[in-house]
């Protein structure tokens, strides 16, 4: 994989987290509230424990910015808990 091909992912996942932010974005707004943040470093676990397992999960597209495969991340990224205990 070359350096295209990576900066393609990493701005697909970059905008599939900008896109799934807006909700609670809109949210601490209208609130006052702390979700947002408390999303974001949800997130990051998950992709740090992703990443720190060596597990198959799904990747955008290497040939052109795939948003779709960047939000498939993100959800894999949601449920970083079932990967931490799963033996």
């Amino acid at each position: 994989m070359n350096a295209k091909h990576s900066l393609q992912q990493m701005v697909a996942v970059s905008l599939a987290f900008g896109i799934v932010l807006i909700g609670p974005l809109i949210f601490d707004f209208m609130f006052d509230t702390y979700i947002e943040l408390e999303i974001i470093i949800w997130f990051n676990l998950g992709l740090f424990v992703m990443r720190r397992k060596s597990m198959a999960f799904p990747m955008p597209a290497p040939d052109r910015v795939d948003i779709p495969g960047g939000l498939r991340v993100l959800w894999w990224a949601m449920f970083w808990p079932r990967y931490v205990l799963k033996k």
